[in-house]
């Protein structure tokens, strides 16, 4: 039975300002360019975000909702989507495995671009996540190398790879910002091979040790480049949870404890049978 399953991605247009200068990471000690630029702001948490519970969907997209935005399926089939006061609603395409939600805008000199890899569930594509995040979807774009598995996540505390292409070649010695909704930045720039490895922070609040935390946050990775009189922005789009060690290494210290215990405790059993044997006898 076919599902028509609805997802919702919400364009962030309050994540961009524009302003004088390139795109800059806190504590950047390169001097503002002439050229305009977007700064993009980190991404903010919804109140669903701070909750255990889970709360509709909505992938978030940081750039202004007059970009036109399309759907790339597995098979890197395209349809468009439209764009409605901020918001972009399409129906599942009832095929398995990742999809990409990019959005793009050129204004003058400044073109923008957004993307976000979502998984949607269906039949089997007969096609790898690998052909999806290696072709060029545009002209300077961050990459996930590797993207996360099928039911796996990003997590709080992990190092996660990324390789920077500008039409289609990897970039070498480019720098790129990481802004959570929880108000974490860092920066980091490419090696010779385009590839840039980031820590996502552990900057969940009020995690409680041993218990089971299943909330997510947005996080937004954003690159600029300027190559003649044009510009190019482009922000990765994606969601991290807490990292399940906060519970789980808890939970295994008590286990471990307690079977340092039993296993004392038979020991020691054996210990006072033999003494009692040996007076016996």
């Amino acid at each position: 039975m076919k599902r028509n399953i609805k997802y919702l991605v919400v364009l962030a247009t309050s994540c961009l300002f524009v302003t004088g200068g390139t795109l800059g990471a806190p504590g950047d000690t390169q001097a503002p360019r002439a050229d305009s630029a977007v700064i993009a702001s980190p991404p903010q948490a919804s109140p669903q975000q701070h909750q255990h519970r889970r709360g509709p969907k909505q992938l978030v997209l940081s750039i202004t909702d007059d970009a036109r935005a399309e759907l790339w399926k597995p098979d890197l089939t395209k349809q468009p989507i439209e764009i409605q006061q901020g918001k972009v609603n399409f129906k599942g395409t009832g095929v398995d495995n990742y999809h990409a939600i990019v959005a793009e805008k050129t204004d003058g000199g400044l073109t923008e671009t957004a993307i976000r890899y979502h998984y949607g569930r269906g039949k089997p594509s007969g096609h790898s996540s690998i052909e999806l995040t290696g072709a060029n979807k545009s002209t300077l774009e961050i990459v996930p190398d590797p993207i996360p598995r099928e039911h796996y996540h990003y997590h709080s505390d992990q190092t996660w790879d990324f390789i920077v292409r500008f039409q289609g070649q990897p970039m070498a010695n480019q720098q790129v910002e990481l802004a959570t909704a929880h108000g974490s930045k860092l920066a980091a720039t490419t090696t010779k091979n385009g590839r840039v490895s980031l820590q996502l922070p552990d900057d969940f609040p009020g995690i409680v040790a041993g218990e089971r935390d299943k909330r997510s946050a947005e996080f937004t990775i954003s690159t600029s480049y300027t190559e003649g009189d044009q510009t190019y922005q482009s922000t990765l789009n994606a969601a991290y949870r807490v990292n399940p060690q906060n519970w789980h290494s808890l939970n295994l210290g008590i286990l471990v404890v307690g079977i340092g215990m039993l296993a004392g405790g038979f020991i020691g059993g054996i210990g006072r049978g033999k003494k009692s044997k040996g007076k016996q006898s």
